[in-house]
């Protein structure tokens, strides 16, 4: 079974235009060239689809299908396999027999060989005994093309260095996936494969998605099943993780005072995961009334979709055979975002900036397409436009893009948005915060005591060393918090460090 849903590439949201070609009808020659094109896959986009059955309408299909007819179906597929064996090395895409709008259509999923380069006759008829010529076909964008001699140094160079997160990893086995992880991604994916996924073993759907070689004595393990189905991808790649420093005062670097968080499991999750932390703990809006107009402005400090591709991008880009994580580094007026390395040596930095580069191929083609199947990435080389757009739309500053000249990392920085300046940001919280506090405290608390005395409410016995756990900062820096309030007469002691507990000082506060 194919895993996209015939209605689901139909409606053009997941895989790009150039990456399907829709056939009125059989054509034996010419979706032979297109097969082996996909086979190649020159673009490294992850082959493409072929549907039989339904026309082209300037690279989109135009519906109702005009269909193939029930007793030409036999036929048809015979004689697909029979021309796939002069494709040499061999290549058998997978195949489906589609009914839509009550018309019967060949839906073929050509994925990217492992075993290319690929080349098909010029012509599949061809008379017995006659020397047949065979070329290295490809699709670099929409054309398909024989390759020129340049073209084909490229594409052997290409089979000579099969994408990272396509090759096998020879220290996972199959029972390190999680098959609750798998049927996550079907469901959110909205996966043909979801429909009788509690009836597939975990072999059957890896192998479907090609996050699995099958081999004479069982499954092999490709990279991208461990980034997206492990309990913990960072066990077999290193830098598969994100981590997230959230510093929370002026001094940044310098200062003890800052919260550390790392996000692990499947790649997806670990970036919703952080995501949802970004936008529980540190996303505000502000509504702000115009006079004469009935709607208010909205606007955010830090607009979510922005830092979502940002945060996709750093992810799918970055190399997995680097053990430097993803950093998420949160300071009071901007968010940075690293990966290493940086963007390819060819592309022009310039034309970055402005969303104007196109990216020809992709570091990671296999996390690119499992993140669109989610809605986690843009279409290729779409990404960056989309953050400039929702920047300039919330009236937030342009991104800036650093790397160094040989791109060996990739920094993304997101600045706050006018309004969220940090000390009437504090304020707003404080503010609220405070409303559970008696309103004659002599002194004004700071978030950092708030939060602090908060913890101590919960829990009034836990020691030291849990507070610092519970709120995510270092025991030196829980230490100087809790001398602070000390001498803010706001909270004391009662008893020995190990036997005692915490008392907030509200009733003397009070008379």
């Amino acid at each position: 079974m194919i895993p996209l849903k015939l209605e689901t590439l139909l409606n053009g949201r997941v895989v790009e235009q150039d990456r399907v070609e829709y056939k009125r009808g059989w054509n034996p020659s010419d979706t032979i060239h297109t097969i082996c094109a996909y086979a190649n896959d020159f673009s490294n986009m992850n082959g493409g689809y072929v549907v039989i059955g339904i026309e082209d309408d300037h690279g989109r299909p135009l519906l109702p299908p005009v269909g193939i007819a029930d007793d030409a179906l036999d036929r048809l597929q015979n004689e697909l396999f029979e021309y796939c064996n002069l494709i040499e090395p061999r290549y058998i895409p997978q195949l489906e027999i589609v009914d839509i709008h009550g018309k019967k259509v060949v839906y073929l999923w050509c994925s990217a060989g492992d075993s290319g380069p690929y080349k098909a006759p010029k012509d599949v008829y061809f008379k017995k005994n006659e020397e047949r010529h065979k070329e290295y076909w490809i699709k670099p964008f929409s054309v398909k093309t024989i390759a020129k001699q340049s073209e084909l140094f490229e594409l052997f160079e290409k089979f000579n260095s099969v994408p990272f997160d396509d090759r096998v990893n020879r220290d996972a086995k199959v029972s390190d996936i999680q098959m609750g992880h798998l049927r996550d991604f079907l469901v959110e994916s909205n996966s043909a494969l979801a429909e009788d996924v509690f009836s597939r073993s975990v072999e059957d759907t890896l192998i479907s998605l090609e996050a699995a070689n099958t081999t004479d004595i069982g499954v092999d393990i490709r990279n991208i099943g461990v980034l997206m189905f492990t309990d913990r991808p960072e066990k077999f790649l290193p830098g598969a993780k994100i981590e997230l420093v959230w510093f929370r005062s002026q001094e940044e670097e310098g200062s003890d005072d800052f919260t550390e968080k790392t996000f692990s499991g499947p790649l997806f999750r670990q970036i919703k995961d952080a995501l949802h932390y970004i936008e529980t703990s540190l996303i505000k809006e502000k509504v702000v009334k115009v006079a004469g107009r009935a709607e208010a402005d909205r606007f955010f400090n830090y607009p979510y979709e922005a830092l979502e591709e940002t945060l996709a991008n750093a992810c799918q880009h970055k190399s997995y055979q680097i053990q430097e994580p993803v950093e998420i580094r949160v300071y009071l007026d901007r968010i940075l975002i690293l990966n290493y390395p940086g963007p390819e040596q060819w592309i022009d930095m310039d034309k970055f900036r402005e969303g104007k580069a196109i990216s020809r191929r992709y570091r990671n083609r296999r996390i690119g397409e499992f993140f669109k199947e989610i809605d986690l990435s843009e279409k290729k080389s779409t990404g960056i436009r989309k953050i400039l757009r929702t920047l300039e739309r919330n009236g937030s500053p342009a991104p800036e893009f650093e790397t160094d000249a040989e791109r060996h990392y990739m920094i993304t920085t997101i600045r706050i948005r006018d309004g969220f300046e940090f000390n009437q940001a504090m304020q707003d919280q404080e503010n609220v915060s405070a409303e559970n506090f008696p309103e004659n405290f002599p002194e004004k608390l700071s978030l950092k005591d708030l939060e602090t005395m908060r913890a101590i409410t919960e829990n009034p016995e836990c020691k030291t060393e849990e507070l610092a756990a519970k709120l995510g900062v270092t025991r030196r820096t829980i230490t100087n918090r809790i001398k602070s309030l000390k001498d803010k007469n706001v909270i004391r002691r009662v008893g020995s460090d190990r036997a005692g507990y915490w008392e907030i000082m509200l009733s003397k506060r009070t008379q």
